[in-house]
């Protein structure tokens, strides 16, 4: 399971630096791999519904400028805070 996921996760990355332009639906399909399918999360991770648009939105920006090394921050490295605001209402404004 741990090396499927970092097989996913190597090929997402790979991905990532070879396009030029980041895929939002892309990007949400990962977050499904950890939030969940219906991002409600499980008993490790945290829902996203559980929480505003705002919140997210604020919290990814937390990620992308922190120094900190944990999965959300890497993730959120590469996206430009318009891909947040992108990301944010397709998982909230479908809630």
């Amino acid at each position: 399971m741990i090396n499927s996921f970092f097989f996913v996760f190597f090929l997402f990355i790979c991905n990532i630096i070879l396009a030029d332009e980041i895929e939002i639906p892309i990007i949400l399909e990962n977050c499904k791999g950890c939030h969940g399918y219906n991002f409600k999360g499980n008993k490790y991770i945290e829902s996203l519904l559980d929480i505003e648009k705002s919140e997210f939105i604020s919290k990814m920006k937390d990620y992308k400028y922190s120094d900190d090394n944990y999965a959300m921050n890497r993730i959120s490295k590469v996206l430009t805070e318009d891909d947040i605001k992108k990301i944010a209402e397709l998982i909230y404004d479908k809630k």
